[in-house]
């Protein structure tokens, strides 16, 4: 039986995740492919940069943490295709293409059946595993950190949301 706060929490991230899938369906081709703030390059990579704060780059990183922390190098981890051998942090700068619209709605009912899957099946002795050196939150239990996705889903969503909305203001409106 799932506890109360397993459910809650399920319930949170899948909510979180659909106001991401929301965001996404409502961007449009020309807003998913521009930048929503500016990044900084001290290395030079110039255009190719700013897809890191592009909605699809922001999209595809709020996924991967949601499907990578779930896991929590706990055990083997990949992501699904077209995303997998695609590391985010590796390979944003580095893709021919932005990932499509369907691709990441695909990715983010990947990751809510994920969460159907790996919150209900979570007992409180797993919840309290410390997450191993290779985790970026070692240390951390991996409960602690699966409950942190609901914040982190629901402000890059936001901020997606926040974007469209400000494209459709005109200084005549």
């Amino acid at each position: 039986m799932t506890s109360i706060w397993a459910e809650s929490v399920a319930r949170s991230l899948d909510e979180a995740l659909g106001l991401l899938a929301a965001a996404v369906q409502d961007c449009s081709d020309v807003l998913w492919v521009t930048p929503m703030w500016t990044v900084p390059d001290p290395d030079g990579v110039g255009v190719l940069m700013q897809r890191h704060s592009m909605p699809w780059g922001v999209a595809w990183h709020a996924l991967e943490c949601v499907d990578y922390d779930l896991t929590g190098e706990l055990g083997p981890w990949s992501p699904p295709a077209p995303f997998a051998g695609h590391p985010h942090w590796r390979d944003l700068t580095l893709l021919d293409v932005a990932w499509s619209r369907l691709d990441v709605l695909a990715y983010i009912e990947h990751c809510r059946e994920r969460v159907r899957v790996s919150v209900a099946e979570m007992s409180d002795a797993q919840g309290s595993t410390l997450l191993p050196v290779a985790h970026r939150y070692a240390g951390q239990p991996h409960a602690r950190v699966i409950t942190s996705l609901v914040g982190h889903t629901s402000e890059h969503a936001a901020q997606i949301r926040q974007f469209i909305a400000a494209a459709a203001i005109t200084p005549d409106s």
